[in-house]
């Protein structure tokens, strides 16, 4: 039975809260009236109490103390399988506490029934004192150690081992992800998994698929790092429920839940290169069963760099506004679960030359303006027998793109909207037993863009050209679950999409786990994705330069088709101090049936737009982990890439390295907490390997390869109760790519091209900042 945990803080009438905040000139308003749910008449509550083993499985816990909160004196025990039986009298509470020597407290919230009503707890270790929790620690960044697929998990400490201003920077302490600029202007970030731009990968928004389309290249920056709960990273293909997108893996963001947040939460952040960021988040039980927050974000980058005088600005300056507004809505007695959320974003980055670095008649100025409205509902219900539950998801965005590259008479434009509809209705249940678990259900998914392309520069000459798209796709999909022992699962999938831009596509998934013994686990994992290409928006850094884009090719690229094979072996291996040595390889391949690339080598003045085949990427990937010592934990990874595309002039095949890719990257953290975490010190070193430059000299210059350079943070944090404070220093070995900028002394002639960028864009940077927690924690 679905319950919620709560912790009751206060009592009395709660008051009327509001918020008002400015957006674009209009005023948008959050009443919230609250009240006060009236306990009901006597009821009898039966239920069992469990805890889960290491392999997860449920084991019932004798022993434990139950009572309804403010009533400690009626209280019962359970007996040796975990059951108990208690009465709710008319003047209790409506929150029933489990507690237990050992393990940490819960509390469900007991609706108003006239007739028996059941509950199921599930504890978890540690032991709750009056004022705090104390838990085993858990590393910042971890393998599941039960999930099939292969899943790496960065939770909130590790969310803030480098202040994490947003998204684009909570990956430098991992190695399965890598995030660079798209181009030296804009500030735009790519991702790139598996060897393979970001693209092939899905992005999940607690499930829901999230920046695709047009807010693909700067959403990166759009999602505040403290927001984020934590951050599911899995490689591979994975689960067939959320579409057919994940070619190379799915990076899932959890953010904070409405019932489990502070009241008010505050942070502010400053750095010395004048950027700085401001976070407020607050959090309300409105009643028994109703839950709110709210999300507000602001951040401003206004200075003007040019570290390396080539006239041009190092970092865009920069207007961010974000307000997310969510709701939880739960019923035990019905079974019921409804999560509501409204999210809008205003972003402005002005780039390029300025009159503070530069003197001249003409500017070369990149304005991007990004607009975003997302609304969402995710509503299940379990119906049945006990595990079988239906949910449905519904979730609307519209995202409105200006990007112009150039100067009043000489520019690229891209301008657009794109409208998405996604609603998926699932269904899961077992078969027999809990061993034959099914997931079924049928999804749709439309994205209808209006979009012009626009290219003024005399050379080209591209007038205003529609690339409008409207792209629907109803589709069906089973996936199956089946675990005949403990240590070994297998989950088969598979979809049937009706694509209108591609027709009919068929996608089989399948996911091993099998633990030989406690300390080792084997994985394997394989199946097909697709990804339908935006050439503009994937290849956005294109934009900052005078090439000539190939408009006929965008017009004809067919979706991109493409196989994922892959494995994972870790080993936890026992040290003396009676913790444990977590080794882990993997191996992944990506083979292309159908591939959309921007070819960059067969002239330097024009991308030539078209599908290949035969291209494909194979990495390979060690971790390393373990503590030396109590409060010391040490990580690092090491990962090759090798990634081919198929090039081709019409006639003539050829084969070579992906440009921008690297080769490998390692990296080293080290972190160490002092006791109960009152100071926290990280410090991570990376090593970050060559990438092969676009050629100047067509086919037969593919030899051009980069430097591989290091990057090396560090942050302090002292951890109060209320308050937490921070500095740290990023790229403090102050490395930069010397000359990001083809031709920057003329940005209006042939040859100029800020997309080739492959190391750091800003030197040494200090920041420091503030975390506030207030109320409920």
């Amino acid at each position: 039975m679905p319950h919620v945990k709560t912790e009751i803080t206060y009592n009395g009438w709660l008051r009327k809260i509001c918020f008002i905040g400015k957006m674009t000139g209009g005023v948008i308003l959050f009443p919230a009236l609250l009240s006060v749910a009236q306990p009901a008449s006597a009821q009898k509550v039966i239920g069992h109490v469990f805890t889960k083993n290491n392999e997860g499985e449920k084991q019932p816990l004798p022993g434990v103390n139950l009572y309804f909160s403010g009533n400690s004196k009626n209280r019962v025990i359970t007996d040796t399988n975990g059951s108990f039986s208690i009465l709710r009298k008319k003047a209790d509470n409506t929150s029933l506490i489990a507690t237990s020597i050992g393990f940490a407290s819960d509390s469900l919230i007991i609706a108003d029934n006239d007739s028996v009503t059941e509950v199921e707890f599930i504890l978890q270790n540690g032991v709750r004192l009056s004022e705090f929790v104390v838990n085993g620690k858990k590393n910042d960044a971890t393998v599941s150690r039960l999930s099939v697929p292969q899943i790496e998990i960065i939770n909130s400490d590790g969310l803030m081992k480098m202040a994490c201003c947003n998204l684009s920077q909570s990956f430098e302490n991992s190695a399965t992800a890598t995030v660079g600029y798209a181009d030296a202007v804009s500030g735009a970030r790519q991702i790139q998994l598996l060897g393979l731009s970001g693209i092939y990968g899905q992005m999940l928004a607690e499930n829901t698929p999230t920046l695709r389309g047009l807010s693909a290249p700067y959403g990166w920056n759009h999602i505040p790092g403290s927001w984020l709960e934590s951050i599911q990273i899995s490689k591979g293909t994975s689960s067939v429920v959320n579409g057919y997108e994940a070619i190379t893996g799915q990076i899932n963001l959890e953010f904070k839940k409405p019932d489990k947040v502070e009241d008010l939460y505050a942070d502010v952040y400053a750095s010395s290169i004048h950027m700085y960021e401001a976070n407020v988040t607050g959090s309300r039980k409105l009643t028994d069963k109703l839950w709110a927050n709210l999300l507000v974000h602001g951040s401003i980058a206004n200075h003007v760099h040019d570290g390396n005088n080539d006239h041009f600005m190092d970092m865009p300056r920069n207007n961010q506004f974000t307000v997310f507004n969510r709701w939880l809505y739960a019923d035990p007695a019905k079974k019921l679960e409804s999560r509501t959320g409204i999210s809008f974003l205003y972003e402005n980055r002005l780039g390029g030359q300025s009159p503070l670095c530069h003197k001249a008649d003409i500017y070369y100025t990149t304005d991007v303006v990004n607009q975003n409205f997302n609304i969402y509902n995710k509503t299940g219900i379990f119906t049945g027998k006990k595990g079988q539950s239906i949910a449905w998801i519904n979730k609307f965005t519209t995202h409105d793109l200006y990007a112009y590259f150039g100067s009043d008479m000489t520019y690229k434009l891209y301008n657009g909207r794109q409208n998405s509809f996604y609603s998926n209705l699932i269904f899961s249940s077992w078969i027999g037993n809990r061993n034959n678990q099914y997931i079924t259900g049928i999804s749709f998914q439309s994205d209808n863009y209006k979009t012009c392309f626009k290219d003024k520069l005399p050379e080209n000459n591209i007038p205003l050209t529609n690339l409008n798209k409207k792209e629907l796709v109803p589709g069906a999909y089973f996936q199956y679950t089946w675990t005949p022992i403990k240590r070994f699962t297998w989950i088969a999938g598979a979809r049937e999409d009706y694509n209108s831009f591609a027709g009919w596509l068929f996608t089989p998934r399948s996911n091993i786990r099998y633990a030989v013994t406690d300390n080792l686990i084997f994985r394997l994992s394989g199946g097909r994705g697709f990804h339908t290409p935006n050439a503009i928006t994937d290849n956005i850094g294109l934009m900052a330069s005078t090439r000539n884009f190939n408009i006929d090719g965008i017009k004809k690229l067919k979706i991109e088709k493409a196989w994922n094979y892959g494995g994972n072996v870790t080993a936890y291996i026992p040290l003396p101090n009676s913790k444990k040595v977590t080794l882990s390889f993997d191996y992944f391949h990506t083979d292309f049936e159908d591939q959309a690339i921007a070819d960059l080598d067969r002239s330097r003045t024009s991308v030539w737009f078209y599908n290949t085949n035969g291209s494909f990427a194979n990495v390979l990937q060690t971790d390393l982990s373990f503590s030396p010592f109590t409060g010391f934990d040490v990580y690092a990874a090491f990962r090759y890439n090798q990634t081919m595309v198929t090039y081709t002039d019409g006639i003539e095949q050829f084969k070579s390295e992906k440009p921008l890719s690297p080769k490998y990257r390692g990296l080293v953290n080290l972190a160490y907490a002092t006791k109960f975490r009152k100071w926290v010190f990280d410090f991570t070193s990376q090593i970050n390997g060559p990438v092969r430059i676009p050629s100047l000299n067509g086919y037969s210059g593919f030899e051009n390869y980069s430097q591989a350079f290091p990057q090396l943070f560090a942050q302090i944090t002292r951890n109060m109760k209320r308050i937490d404070i921070y500095f740290g220093a990023e790229n403090i070995s102050n490395f930069k790519q010397s000359n990001p900028i083809l031709n920057a002394e003329n940005p209006f002639a042939k040859g100029f091209d800020a997309s080739q960028v492959w190391g750091p864009l800003v030197g040494t940077s200090v920041y420091g900042g503030l975390r506030l927690r207030l109320g409920r924690i």
